[in-house]
């Protein structure tokens, strides 16, 4: 009766509620997410892992530097036509220090090449309008975020990716696929962080194939049920570097995995 009570006068105040549940994206980042036809959009790194073509089961982990190593990886899972078994791969960045490096090197020369290199003798004789123009464009050139946005369109260039290849059940495979379809249809994003921003932090997308449909969440920092199914696709990422896949681990976590 009290709590009958205590609704009927919130709503009477126009006082927002929010129930949430326990899978439900509270005070996470920014969520992206789509439903569209069975084609290609991907980003750059992405298509170095996923490019040829869209799996049923895809994940993507993007992290921040504030992991380490700090390296992209994914997982996807498919059947190829020509065989009846279930693929799992495991796809990570194996050079990204080396790759980071170049393109900071590759970033810095270009940053250097955009700056207007006048002398000082012919920088007095230039009109003041000219002399203002320069100046702008040089403190432009070489501004940090000038440095970042070369060295970020250089930096998957020159990555490797590292592939691990297995053979998986049907039962495992299957699952996965269910659960994913599930956590995409079901995500919510609640709770608005108007007061909130995250400038750092991983992300994450999640992608699976429905007919002639491609159905992907893309999520920063994720929260509730997205973060516990980024953790598991994680682990498995983990044990197949390591060589310590362990299906009956995986069946045991997806069958209490419940939206």
């Amino acid at each position: 009766m009290n709590k009958l009570i205590i609704v009927s006068l919130l709503l009477s105040l126009n006082i927002p509620m929010v129930f949430s549940q326990k899978g439900d994206h509270i005070n996470g980042g920014h969520f992206l997410k789509k439903i569209e036809y069975n084609i290609m959009r991907k980003s750059n790194v992405e298509k170095l892992f996923f490019g040829d073509f869209n799996a049923p089961v895809e994940f993507f982990f993007n992290p921040s530097n504030e992991y380490n190593p700090c390296v992209p990886s994914g997982i996807r899972i498919f059947r190829e036509l020509s065989k009846d078994f279930y693929t799992l791969e495991v796809k990570f960045i194996s050079n990204y220090n080396e790759a980071s490096n170049i393109a900071s090197e590759v970033a810095r020369e270009k940053q250097m090449r955009q700056i207007i290199d006048i002398p000082v003798k012919l920088l007095d004789s230039l009109p003041r309008e000219v002399f203002n123009q320069i100046w702008d464009a040089n403190r432009i050139f070489s501004d940090n975020s000038a440095y970042l946005k070369i060295y970020f369109e250089e930096l998957d260039k020159h990555f490797k990716v590292e592939v691990n290849s297995f053979h998986v059940s049907d039962q495992f495979a299957e699952k996965l696929y269910d659960k994913m379809v599930s956590l995409i249809d079901n995500f919510k994003g609640k709770v608005v962080p108007r007061n909130i921003i995250i400038l750092d932090g991983y992300s994450v997308t999640f992608r699976t194939v429905i007919e002639d449909e491609l159905w992907s969440l893309y999520i920063h920092m994720p929260q509730g049920y997205a973060r516990k199914m980024t953790d598991f696709c994680r682990q498995i990422i983990e044990d197949a570097q390591n060589d310590q896949l362990d299906e009956k681990k995986y069946m045991d976590f997806l069958d209490a995995f419940e939206m």
